[in-house]
């Protein structure tokens, strides 16, 4: 996927990275005018930015100590959990390393002038690592994210980015002024595939979202025949399967329902749709979507899945994969099978799983 300077602009600003500084390199407050970062950043609505000329001999930076660098880089940490944390976005999420930029590499940076960049009260980062002093710290960050995340086709790219942070040495101590994502990037390395996976000749999308979905059949006590579970589910089967479901896609809004809309998991679990309408449902027919619910059981299923990797099974037969479910109920043993069929990666953008049929084993 293609990197975006604005990808860390964005995050950045949505995890209130920017902290309040008692010298004149502050933050400034945003102009009302400006668009919310978390729908176009602010770079869209800036000046085109210019670079600094960097002045000959340039200054040199001060050193955080080793704390002093370990504080820094937790509150550059800090800033992305609000993005990472997100149940169900993020397959890998993680800061790799952080570093003082040495002033022969500041050229590369470049870095925007304060007319591109509102937040440092008009100086420069250089008038700020002059005074009151500070540096630059490169940061490197590797995200991956989960198939769910890819079917709302994401407006930010993940793999391995570079960010740049100012960092000032005030009154308050180090803390971070300014943010920058870096013009390179690289494509996530390949992880190496899980056994089971491998077996099953499944790829890296399919074998997540088929694990999930699973799951979220069982949390949902979902275990009667379905030849078409579109027109057979009933509207609490729905309201319990979008429950556990949230589990795996962004969790569940203030209102109770999903972050995710309710039709676009229906069309990525239940069809092999790649767009298009969302499926309509025979139990939704005549009646209002449900809120996201727990079926009676889900605690008991959830406990058993949890202490038993092996409660579900795996085999494929063509472009059919079965998943097995055994479960010692207080109520009974539930024996299920959960026929799924495979979306390619071509024509797809990515490839996937979804529920075709299932039956009592």
């Amino acid at each position: 996927m293609t990197r975006s300077l604005t990808r860390f602009a964005a995050l950045s600003l949505c995890a209130g990275l920017l902290f309040t500084l008692c010298t004149g390199c502050a933050p400034a407050a945003p102009a009302p005018s400006e668009a919310p970062a978390s729908s176009v950043t602010a770079e869209s609505y800036a000046p085109a930015p210019t670079t600094i000329p960097l002045p000959d001999p340039l200054p040199e930076p001060l050193q955080p100590t080793e704390e002093e660098l370990a504080a820094l880089t937790d509150a550059i940490e800090a800033g992305f959990r609000a993005d990472w944390d997100r149940p169900g976005r993020y397959l890998t999420a993680r800061l790799d390393s952080v570093r003082v930029i040495p002033p022969e590499e500041w050229a590369d940076l470049e870095l925007p002038l304060t007319s591109g960049n509102t937040r440092l009260g008009g100086k420069s980062w250089m008038d700020c690592i002059t005074d009151p002093g500070g540096c630059l710290l490169m940061a490197q960050t590797t995200t991956e994210y989960t198939p769910e995340a890819l079917v709302g086709v994401p407006q930010y790219s993940d793999g391995v980015m570079t960010h740049v942070y100012l960092a000032v040495n005030g009154d308050e101590g180090w803390t971070i002024a300014d943010q920058w994502a870096y013009y390179k990037g690289s494509e996530l390395p390949e992880p190496s595939p899980d056994p089971a996976q491998e077996e099953l000749g499944l790829t890296r999308n399919q074998w997540v979202m088929l694990q999930h979905q699973t799951r979220a059949l069982a949390l949902s006590g979902i275990f009667r025949d379905l030849d078409d579970p579109l027109t057979e589910l009933t509207a609490e089967e729905w309201a319990n399967y979008l429950y556990a479901r949230s589990e795996s896609w962004f969790g569940l809004a203030e209102d109770g329902r999903t972050e995710i809309p309710a039709g676009t998991i229906f069309r990525a679990d239940f069809t092999d749709r790649i767009s298009g309408e969302d499926p309509t449902l025979a139990a939704l027919e005549n009646t209002e979507e449900p809120l996201p619910a727990p079926c009676a059981a889900c605690e008991e299923i959830k406990t058993l899945l949890d202490a038993d990797p092996q409660a579900i099974a795996y085999s494929r037969t063509g472009d059919v994969v079965t998943a097995t479910l055994t479960l010692p109920l207080e109520s009974g043993t539930v024996a299920m099978e959960y026929i799924f069929g495979l979306v390619p990666d071509d024509p797809a953008p990515f490839s996937r799983t979804y529920l075709q049929s299932a039956h009592r084993a």
